[in-house]
């Protein structure tokens, strides 16, 4: 067995998925830095709040991302996203909890997600995403530029991984991070 507690989660420390990866983590004796931005909200007890120059980097990185999402609307989210990028730049593996949609003949991620997942696109992570209505894993294929089908579960395999996804995570993506921790830990 891989000695479990040089792994660290990265997390943004959210209701929902952001919390079951901390869960694990915590049961599992691995470190968690749960990232935010100056609020009062943010309960985890492993918060690592950004400073000035930090958010600055973030906002730099969420930009980046929306020149390929191209959503409106962002900046009163830039707390939230600018934070995003921390939980992906420390990290070398990327595991989310979403859906997946058909946009322009490829997959897109979902909802808030598809900010942290685009920016690991875009620094080249490995990406991980758990589909809660396909009930399926899939991973990014940079070759075709593209989400294809994983035909086995994952596993973490760097002491750095991120784990990340929706608010309104069902049972099957509660079963999914837990069999996620279960596969590599045992």
């Amino acid at each position: 067995m891989k000695p479990i507690n040089k792994y660290t989660c990265h997390s943004g420390g959210a209701a929902g998925t952001d919390s079951y990866f901390e869960f694990f983590s915590k049961r599992y004796q691995i470190n968690v830095v749960a990232y935010s931005y100056k609020t009062r909200f943010h309960q985890s007890e492993h918060k690592y709040e950004l400073n000035e120059n930090e958010f600055s980097e973030g906002v730099q990185n969420v930009h980046k991302a929306n020149e390929i999402l191209k959503r409106s609307r962002i900046n009163p989210y830039l707390k939230l996203l600018a934070r995003n990028w921390f939980q992906v730049k420390y990290a070398d593996e990327v595991f989310a909890i979403s859906t997946l949609k058909k946009q322009n003949e490829k997959f897109a991620v979902k909802g808030g997600t598809a900010w942290a997942v685009q920016m690991a696109v875009n620094a080249r992570k490995s990406v991980f995403v758990y589909d809660q209505e396909q009930l399926q894993w899939f991973y990014y294929d940079y070759y075709f530029g593209d989400f294809n089908i994983l035909k086995t579960p994952p596993k973490i395999t760097s002491l750095n991984f991120t784990g990340i996804g929706t608010r309104n995570i069902n049972f099957f993506g509660m079963d999914a991070v837990e069999q996620l921790f279960k596969n590599t830990f045992g």
